[in-house]
């Protein structure tokens, strides 16, 4: 299967900016880039932004990291679900307690 290559002009100002810790090009800086633009914008997952990005899910979690993205996104659902499975492991310490007496 031929690779697709798209040609983009890049403003030769940028190309500075683009060598990071983490890329060995300016076509893996730009893939990142992108990758984690799609991602933050919730185009696509942290997975698929890994993969689109050339690198492992924990290498991209680093870069995240790095450039103080969240990666992990905790909602009022995951905290209802946290507080209700909190509640129920109190509830059922305390059933162990009261017959243990």
């Amino acid at each position: 299967m031929e690779e697709s290559k798209a040609k983009v002009g890049i403003n030769p100002e940028f190309l500075p900016f683009l060598k990071g810790t983490h890329v060995n090009s300016v076509d893996e800086s730009v893939n990142i880039s992108i990758a984690m633009y799609l991602f933050t914008a919730r185009k696509i997952t942290l997975a698929r932004a890994a993969e689109l990005g050339g690198k492992s899910i924990s290498e991209f979690i680093q870069i995240l990291i790095d450039h103080n993205i969240h990666w992990a996104e905790y909602s009022e659902d995951h905290k209802k679900q946290d507080d209700e499975t909190i509640e129920f492991i109190l509830k059922e310490d305390g059933k162990q307690d009261g017959s243990n007496k």
